[in-house]
C-alpha cells in the first residue's frame, strides 16, 4: 500500500470505517481461543479443551511464521536465549526419573507458545483502524469474561455469592484486560476505560483469588501509562485502602483463615516452618508445605536446576495429584535453576525496555497504547508468578499479552513505511 493510500484509509476512525475493517484471522483465532479456554475440563475427540486453547492459535502462528518470516517486527531477539535453554533442556531430559503424568514436550511448548504467537502477529502491518477495531472487540471479549464469570460465580441465578468461586481462567485474563484499559485510559482519557477497569477489577475479587486481587487493583497506579505522580501516588494509598477493607471482609476472611477470622498480623508473623504449617491459623492450601519441600531440593542443583518436568514429578510426589505448586518462580528455580529465572527476568525486562523506549518515537496513540500495555503487563504476570502457575497458562493470559505486543510492532512497521 502506498504511503497515500494508507493515509487516506486511515483518516479518522469513525464508527463505520471502524467496523468494516477485518482484524488479521490469528488475532480473532487468539481471542476466540480465549474464550474457549473459559469453558474448562472439558473434551474434544479426547483432547482437553484447556490444550486445544493453546495449541490450536500457536500451530496458526507457525503457519503464518512459515509464510511470513522475513516479515517478523517482534523483538524475538530478547527471547532468543530462553527459546535456546528451553529447546536444550527438552534434548536432555531424563524420562527415567519422569513422572508418567508429565510431559516435558508439552510444558517445552506451553512456554514458549506466546513468543510464537507474537512473532506471527508482529508480520501483520496493523494500521490505525485495525487498532481502533480491536479496541472494540477487547471490550466485546470483556463483556463475554464478565457474563462468564457472574454465570459461574452462580450471580446470575441466585443473586448471591458463594464464599469460593473457581474463577482461574477468567482471573488470569481479568488482569490483562485491567492493564489494558487502565493504560488507554491515561492514554486518551476516556471514562469508559475507567468504567470498564473498575468492573473487570471485581472478578477476583468475586472469585476470592487473594494474590489476584491485589495484582488487579495494581494494574492501574503501576501502569507505565502517563500519570502524574501525585495521583499515582494518591491510587496506590486508596488501593491499599481498598485492599484492607477486602482483607476484613467476611468472605476473605474465611478464604484467608481456617477459624474464619484473623488479622494481618497472623500473616506476617507466619514463619511457615514445616512444623508449624498444620497447626497454623492462615490458609495456604499445604503451599506452604510443598514450597519449602521444592525449595530444599532446588537448592542441590540450584544454578542448573534439575531439568524440565522434574518439578512437576517432584509435587506429584509430594500430593500425588497435582503437578504444579502454585509458584512459577519456585518451579522455574526447580527446573532451571538461577540460570534459567535470570534468563526469564532478563528477556521480560528487556521486552519493557524497549517497549518504553519506542514509544517516544511512535505516532499514533493506538500504537503507543498497545506498546505500553504490554510492558505493563509484565507486572501483574510477575506478580501472579509467586502463587500461581500463569507461565502455563497461554490460553489464558500469554497468547493474548504477546498478540498485544505484536500488533504494536507491526503498527510500528507500517508507522516507518508512511511516515
Amino acid at each position: 500500500m502506498s504511503r497515500t493510500a494508507f493515509r487516506q484509509q486511515n483518516t479518522g476512525t469513525t464508527g463505520a470505517r471502524v467496523a468494516s475493517v477485518r482484524l488479521p484471522p490469528l488475532v480473532i483465532i487468539v481471542l476466540v481461543f480465549t474464550v474457549v479456554a473459559f469453558y474448562g475440563g472439558g473434551k474434544v475427540l479426547g483432547y482437553n479443551i484447556s490444550g486445544i486453547s493453546w495449541v490450536v492459535p500457536m500451530a496458526v502462528a507457525l503457519l503464518v511464521l512459515v509464510r511470513n518470516l522475513n516479515r517478523v517486527t517482534f523483538p524475538f531477539v530478547f527471547w532468543l536465549p530462553w527459546a535456546l535453554l528451553l529447546l536444550t533442556y527438552l534434548t536432555i531430559v531424563d524420562y527415567r526419573f519422569i513422572e508418567s503424568r508429565v510431559v516435558p514436550v508439552q510444558r517445552t511448548l506451553q512456554l514458549l507458545s506466546p513468543v510464537i504467537v507474537g512473532m506471527a502477529v508482529s508480520t501483520f502491518r496493523t494500521t490505525p483502524l485495525h487498532l481502533a477495531a480491536f479496541s472494540r472487540v477487547i471490550r466485546l471479549l470483556s463483556l463475554v469474561l464478565l457474563g462468564i464469570a457472574l454465570f459461574k460465580a452462580g450471580l446470575l441465578l441466585t443473586g448471591r455469592l458463594p464464599y469460593f468461586t473457581p474463577l482461574a481462567p477468567e482471573v488470569m485474563t481479568v488482569m490483562l484486560l485491567c492493564t489494558f484499559f487502565a493504560t488507554r485510559y491515561f492514554i486518551r482519557r476516556d471514562k469508559r476505560d475507567l468504567i470498564f477497569w473498575g468492573v473487570l477489577a471485581c472478578v477476583p475479587v468475586i472469585a476470592v483469588t487473594r494474590t489476584a486481587i491485589a495484582a488487579t487493583l495494581l494494574t492501574f497506579p503501576l501502569s507505565f501509562g502517563p500519570m502524574r505522580k501525585s495521583y499515582r501516588i494518591g491510587a496506590l494509598l486508596l488501593i491499599a485502602a481498598v485492599g484492607l477493607g477486602l482483607f476484613y471482609s467476611p468472605r476473605m476472611q474465611q478464604r484467608m483463615f481456617y477459624s474464619g477470622e484473623g488479622e494481618l498480623s497472623d500473616i506476617f508473623n507466619e514463619d511457615f516452618a514445616t512444623e508449624s504449617i498444620l497447626s497454623s491459623d492462615f490458609a495456604t492450601s499445604s503451599r506452604s508445605f510443598m514450597w519449602e519441600r521444592m525449595y530444599e531440593s532446588a537448592q542441590e542443583k540450584q544454578w542448573t536446576g534439575h531439568g524440565t518436568g522434574a518439578g512437576e514429578t517432584f509435587a506429584y510426589q509430594i500430593t500425588e495429584s497435582i503437578a504444579y505448586p502454585h509458584n512459577d518462580w519456585l518451579l522455574t528455580y526447580f527446573d532451571y535453576g538461577v540460570l534459567g529465572v535470570a534468563v526469564f527476568t532478563g528477556c521480560m525486562l528487556l521486552t519493557m525496555w524497549d517497549c518504553l523506549r519506542k514509544v517516544r518515537t511512535c505516532r499514533h496513540p493506538g500504537t503507543r497504547q498497545l506498546l505500553l500495555t504490554g510492558a505493563s503487563a509484565f507486572i501483574p504476570f510477575m506478580l501472579m508468578m509467586v502463587t500461581d502457575n500463569i507461565m502455563v497458562y497461554a490460553s489464558f493470559f500469554g497468547n493474548l499479552h504477546f498478540t498485544f505486543l505484536g500488533l504494536a510492532h507491526g503498527a510500528l512497521r507500517a508507522e516507518k513505511h508512511v511516515y
